[in-house]
Formats: structure tokens, C-alpha cells, sequence
């Protein structure tokens, strides 16, 4: 099958992309998907797998929600995670951003894991528990926070124990300059992800809890006491 021909067709680039699925387009998806990894519901995406030219990638779809998000809503946070995905490029626990499929789907690197949500108490291998924060840091040291990994479903562990972070739709990028609140908010949003680490061992291994590790959990960031206090909980 010709599909980078097809492809190229689609487009009046002339930048070869590094990934095929740089160039695909809507009317191409349905013919590269392989697999439907995650069937959305409601505001939830869809995530696709598809093939071209022997070279996998994923697909985040939002053209399925509710038609007032998919209009007002969805595309901004599209575009909010490719941004993220974009600064975080060549940091090898966050899957590749390859491009824009259209206003309603990105294309990224696909991969291979299982969450952490997976997991039942005693599976998580010893080894995982410092990359996951190493992980973090990671995405931290580049000026990006995740915003959602409260949610163990955004934590994979690859087949050979190493964590990746997903979905970035709620990621906040700071070290802007001119951007004094974006930089603020991104270091609130950045203490509440390095809490992920003492969840995980609160639910998969609780003998591994430092003292350190209850007290992130047990004192609310200032932003938490905010937000705790604008929706009175």
C-alpha cells in the first residue's frame, strides 16, 4: 500500500515529517486505525492506534463528545496538551507529539503500558516507585506541571518498569517570561503532582510511606485551600 503517497496528497508541506502521522488527516484515519484503545464516553477522547508504513502512533479524538464541548472546549484543550507535549519534547517519559490531525484530534507517539490504576496492592515492582518521581521532575525541569495525575490511568508502566505520563490536557507551562501568573500556577500545580508518588504507595505499597510522604497528603497546597474553600468542601 502507497499510504505515504496518499498522505502527501493531503497536505502542501515540504517538510518531511520524522513520523508519518505527522501528515494524517481525518479523511485518512479511519483507513490507518488499527485498534481503538480507548472508546470515549461523554467528554471523554477516544485514542486510536494507527499504522503507516510499519510506524505506529496514537490518536486523541474529541469530534464524538457532546456538540457544545466539542465546540467551545475540546479544541482548547487539544491545543493545551500539544503545546505541553511540544515543550516537553525529547523527555523520554512523555510520548512524542508528531501533529495535528485537524481541530478535533493530535497525533503522538504510541505507547506500550499498563496504568498504574492496573495495579492491585503488592504488583507494582520496587523499581517503579523513584521513577515515577523521577518522571515528574522530569516534566517539572522543563517548566511544565500535569495537573492530573491524581488520576493513576495518566502514570503507564512500560514492560520494562519505566514510567510515562500521559494525557496533558490539563498541563500548565511556566519559566515564561512576561507570564508572571502562568509561572505561578505552574509552581502550585507542580507541588500538587509531586503528591502522586506518596498516593501510589498509600494504595499499592504503604510500608514504603516516609514521613515525608504523609505530610505532602495530610497539608493542602495553597491553591488546594483555595479551590477547598471556592466550592466550600
Amino acid at each position: 500500500m502507497n499510504s505515504m503517497r496518499a498522505l502527501a496528497s493531503s497536505t502542501t508541506t515540504k517538510r518531511t515529517p520524522e513520523h508519518p502521522a505527522a501528515r494524517l488527516k481525518r479523511r485518512d484515519l479511519e483507513r490507518f486505525t488499527t485498534r481503538v484503545i480507548h472508546r470515549g464516553r461523554g467528554y471523554q477522547s477516544s485514542v486510536f492506534l494507527v499504522e503507516i508504513d510499519g510506524q505506529q502512533a496514537a490518536v486523541k479524538d474529541v469530534s464524538q463528545t457532546p456538540r457544545a464541548f466539542r465546540l467551545l472546549v475540546a479544541p482548547w484543550l487539544l491545543k493545551r496538551e500539544a503545546r505541553a507535549l511540544k515543550a516537553l519534547r525529547g523527555v523520554p517519559c512523555v510520548p512524542q507529539f508528531f501533529g495535528r490531525v485537524d481541530r478535533y484530534a493530535i497525533a503522538m507517539q504510541y505507547i506500550e503500558g499498563t496504568p498504574i490504576a492496573d495495579f492491585k496492592m503488592g504488583e507494582l515492582p520496587t523499581e517503579v516507585f523513584p521513577r515515577v518521581q523521577a518522571a515528574i521532575d522530569a516534566i517539572h525541569a522543563r517548566g511544565v506541571s500535569h495537573g492530573d495525575l491524581k488520576r493513576r490511568s495518566n502514570l503507564l508502566v512500560t514492560p520494562q518498569n519505566d514510567i510515562m505520563l500521559i494525557d496533558f490536557a490539563a498541563a500548565t507551562i511556566g519559566k515564561r517570561r512576561f507570564h508572571p501568573f502562568s509561572n505561578w500556577l505552574q509552581g502550585q500545580m507542580a507541588r500538587i503532582d509531586d503528591k502522586s508518588l506518596p498516593r501510589i504507595k498509600k494504595f499499592a505499597a504503604p510500608e514504603l510511606m516516609t514521613e515525608e510522604d504523609r505530610f505532602k497528603l495530610e497539608n493542602p497546597t495553597g491553591l488546594e485551600r483555595w479551590a477547598r474553600k471556592l466550592l466550600n468542601r
